[in-house]
């Protein structure tokens, strides 16, 4: 996992009257980046299967996991 640093985030930070910061503006492209690198597009069903393969792992379930030659000959046969 890449973790984004804060600092090298192009942003603009929006203050009220008093000076205190209220919102923090970036470009689109950082934005997105930012929720893909954390998780945050994904669907409630998608983080359940991440949890299950991970729990899969941990248990060394690998009958939960297909060969990446099996899958390459079923995406080839669904193309």
């Amino acid at each position: 996992m890449r973790v984004m640093n804060a600092l090298a985030l192009d942003r603009k930070i929006v203050v009220n009257q008093a000076g205190e910061p209220v919102e923090v503006v970036i470009p689109y492209d950082q934005f997105v980046d930012f929720m893909e690198t954390y998780g945050l597009d994904l669907t409630e069903e998608e983080k359940e299967a991440l949890r299950e393969a991970n729990a899969d792992i941990e248990n060394e379930n690998w009958d939960a996991f297909i060969d990446a030659e099996d899958l390459d000959k079923e995406l080839a046969c669904t193309e």
